[in-house]
């Protein structure tokens, strides 16, 4: 610290009637960053009153310049500095800046006023600063400002052990990162006011305001006792006219890796925050607020309500929407009514959510945790039928007939995945599938993972081969597929195993458009344009069916019984008889499906 190459001047020196002046002096010297100070200035002290009067009138330093005034007596002292253009990287070189600083600044510059005064036990002090440029980062890059520009004025008083300040910061040029946020000043410049009160081991913010434009507006008031600090009570509004800029700037960051950080969102909200010591309460009322994930996995239109979310007295909330989708299910308007205290979301009345064509109706639910990184929801409902119609729609599949549904005992949500306690029924091709306990994870994130057993009853083989376009079979169809794992709602494990039920009744015929799709799929293309049985239209058989167990890429085949050196597809009966073997037991599954795809689509046959 201190400084060396000590130089004052003072070509004259008076003394009269006891006081001492020097009306014309300069001074130079080298500061411990090795600086170089010069200054103009004069000097008044009376040696009765021992008062001192010092006026700064020129200080080069840091490329800047400084002037101003010193009065002090026994009584006190009062000081006034002004200050411009002063290099921001010099500065903070400065001995009287702590060597601690948390950042590394690189540019910038600086114009200022400082005006101080002390007597007693009383200390003021005000002050206001122009910053220009100013560049700065810490070691880990998490706290950057480039090109800042703005205002900072305040002013401090104590009194004996009571202080109050205030304080105003304007960012209006630059851009601010601390980590996640990034302000972009010149965007929406950034401006914060406060008022604060301190004593015994407390702190008071009697006002606080930021202003942000429209993306969000604080106005209120804090409390906070120390030893650690520690917040004793708030009462705060919030305002926010632009929801897309309160999501972008001060939301969105703090989102990244949730289903929620890719929006466009639209609308506005107001609310409070407010309570002491851990009573707190939160209320926000929204105003036709649109949801639309960027990504196409769900949306929400017309959100419009209020909620309150605080202890045990928090008063009732109520949302409602006009409609929106997820998972490319259209979702119809709905309400709901529920509570939110300390922690625990309960609905309070019935919700029913029209779902395509049919409906989601939830008699009982329960979040607990809302306040916590691990949420539990429990769900009782019904899924009111939806057609196989309206879902093939959404999902781009071919037309079916059937609907499903049923009552859904207990679903839960719980440390990311969405589970169901018992069976949804799906009434298809004059059958019945169902699925056993369908559980997803991360229902709408990038790796999502479905797992189910599937049960599947007396499927209509004429009205399956008949959506699906692979030529007609007529029939029935039973079996299961256990153990099924989608990743990112494609399969890649499953032990499936579908054929004709033991006892089945039914008439079984085979057209030759089938046969040649079930031999084109399994890599035995051209049996029939080989052999004599390409002069029929259509065969029986006695049972058909296969087998695949899929683990990754690869399919496991077998069939509905062993033939000589394969297996059974078709095991033919009746007249004329025929009989499809399939003789490949591994294969890619990627390549299986391109062989379905492209049986569908092929013509049928023509009968010579």
């Amino acid at each position: 610290g201190g400084f060396f190459d000590l130089n004052l001047d003072c070509p004259r020196v008076t003394l009269a009637a006891g006081v001492a002046s020097c009306p014309e002096a300069s001074v130079q010297f080298v500061t411990a960053t090795d600086t170089q100070v010069s200054a103009r200035l004069a000097f008044r002290y009376d040696l009765a009153n021992e008062q001192l009067a010092l006026d700064l009138r020129r200080l080069d330093y840091c490329d800047g310049r400084l002037s101003g005034a010193i009065k002090a007596s026994p009584a006190g002292w009062n000081a006034a500095l002004a200050m411009t253009g002063l290099k921001a990287d010099c500065l903070v070189q400065a001995d009287w800046i702590p060597a601690s600083l948390p950042v590394a600044v690189t540019s910038g510059a600086l114009d200022g006023q400082v005006e101080a005064a002390m007597g007693d036990d009383h200390l003021e002090l005000a002050a206001s600063f122009a910053v220009r440029d100013l560049t700065f980062s810490d070691v880990t890059g998490n706290f950057v400002g480039e090109e800042l520009g703005g205002k900072l004025q305040g002013r401090w008083r104590r009194d004996g052990d009571i202080w109050e300040s205030e304080a105003e910061l304007r960012l209006d040029h630059g851009v601010l990162f601390r980590d996640p946020l990034l302000l972009d000043a010149e965007m929406a410049p950034l401006e914060i006011m406060a008022t604060v009160h301190g004593s015994d081991g407390k702190l008071e913010v009697s006002e606080l305001m930021l202003d942000h434009g429209a993306s969000l507006t604080l106005a209120g008031r804090f409390d906070l006792s120390a030893g650690p600090w520690a917040l004793e009570s708030a009462d705060i509004e919030f305002t926010s006219q632009s929801l897309e800029g309160l999501y972008t700037t001060w939301l969105q960051p703090y989102l990244i890796g949730t289903a929620l950080d890719d929006l466009d969102v639209g609308g506005a909200v107001r609310g409070r925050i407010h309570g002491v010591t851990e009573a707190w309460q939160i209320e926000a009322e929204i105003a036709s607020v649109d949801l639309l994930d960027r990504r196409g996995r769900f949306s929400l239109g017309g959100l419009q309500g209020n909620v309150a979310w605080g202890d045990a007295e928090a008063p009732p909330s109520r949302l409602q929407w006009a409609g929106g989708q997820v998972l490319r299910l259209a979702l119809g308007g709905a309400e709901a009514n529920f509570t939110l205290r300390e922690g625990t979301l309960t609905l309070l009345a019935p919700l029913r959510q029209p779902l395509v064509d049919g409906a989601l109706a939830i008699s009982a639910l329960e979040a607990t945790g809302m306040d916590s990184e691990a949420p539990r929801v429990k769900i009782e409902a019904t899924l009111e039928p939806v057609s196989l119609e309206a879902l093939g729609y959404a999902f781009d599949w071919p037309p079916m007939a059937g609907q499903i549904g049923g009552v859904v005992p207990s679903l839960t949500y719980a440390d990311g995945t969405l589970a169901v306690d018992g069976t949804l029924r799906v009434d298809v091709f004059d059958g019945v599938i169902r699925i056993h306990d369908p559980r997803l994870e991360h229902p709408l994130g990038p790796l999502a993972a479905l797992h189910a057993d599937v049960e599947v009853a007396g499927l209509d083989l004429e009205l399956l081969t008949r959506t699906f376009t692979i030529g007609r079979i007529e029939g029935r169809l039973g079996g299961r597929v256990d153990g099924l794992l989608l990743h990112d709602w494609h399969p890649v494990r499953f032990d499936a195993e579908l054929m004709t039920p033991p006892g089945d009744t039914s008439r079984r015929r085979i057209s030759q458009r089938a046969v040649n799709s079930i031999t084109s799929v399994g890599g035995l293309g051209g049996v029939l344009s080989q052999s004599v049985l390409r002069f029929f239209d259509e065969f029986g058989y006695s049972r058909l069916g296969f087998s695949c167990r899929l683990r990754g890429a690869v399919c496991e085949l077998d069939g509905v019984e062993p033939a000589a050196g394969g297996y059974y597809l078709v095991k033919g009966g009746g007249l004329p008889r025929i009989d499809i073997i399939g003789h490949v037991r591994r294969v890619d599954w990627a390549e299986l499906v391109d062989r379905l795809q492209r049986a569908m689509e092929s013509p049928a046959p023509v009968v010579e």
